[in-house]
């Protein structure tokens, strides 16, 4: 038995009642009881809606959704995974391959073009000003989507690295190792090169697990559950 839109309407505010703000995080959720409410409703026809919806969440015990929330959540957080893989295979594939190659050369050879302090200087600016866009889509974000799951999985695995890195000096351990042994100056352009693809990738998988949460947010919100 299907639900119909104001049973999946009613299945939503049940669900943030039990605190979860997280759309995204609603979404597995609402699946899952909606799934298990059309079970237990094709088993026993005379059952109704409200007591299907209460013997579901009784199904959970005393934790209620509690382990419920902890599962959808390992199961986001894989999806999220899924997203980081799906972009980096979109990265490798052709001609994509090809662009990023091209975009390391460059990198490589503006390592021996431009002064290392400067180059330095302008990638971390570069960076900053990414980081900057990101943080305020990701607050344009939260305010319309009410706090995504996907902006606390971007921010441990994206903005973390990226803030880490920049902060805690990473470009000046590198360029004080360059001073010391300009001879091996090829091994250092080298890892500029490819922690700035790195880094560039980690922004691009951001926006990428984003728009995938905010596709299925808006197929929420016109009650077509995308799974």
């Amino acid at each position: 038995m299907k639900l119909n839109k104001q049973q999946l309407e009613y299945i939503r505010t049940f669900v943030r009642q039990q605190g979860f703000t997280a759309i995204d995080l609603q979404i597995e959720i609402i699946d899952h009881v909606a799934c298990s409410i059309e079970e237990k409703l094709g088993e026993n026809p005379a059952l109704t809606f409200e007591e299907a919806l209460q013997q579901t969440h009784a199904a959970f015990g005393v934790s209620g959704f509690g382990e419920l929330k902890a599962a959808m959540a390992k199961s986001l957080r894989e999806k999220y995974f899924g997203q980081m893989s799906l972009e980096l295979k979109r990265w490798l594939s052709f001609p994509a391959v090809l662009v990023v190659g091209s975009f390391a050369i460059i990198l490589y050879q503006l390592f021996f073009l431009i002064t290392t302090s400067w180059l330095f200087v302008i990638t971390g600016f570069a960076y900053l000003a990414f980081s900057v866009g990101a943080v305020a889509y990701s607050l344009w974000l939260q305010r319309k989507y009410h706090k995504l799951m996907a902006m606390q999985f971007a921010n441990q695995f994206v903005f973390l690295p990226t803030f880490l890195f920049y902060g805690g000096g990473g470009w000046s351990a590198i360029s004080h190792q360059f001073t010391r042994y300009p001879e091996e100056a090829w091994v250092y352009a080298c890892l500029f090169a490819c922690l700035t693809l790195f880094f560039t990738f980690l922004f691009a998988a951001f926006l990428r697990i984003t728009s995938y949460a905010i596709r299925k947010c808006r197929a929420l919100e016109r009650h077509e559950l995308l799974f």
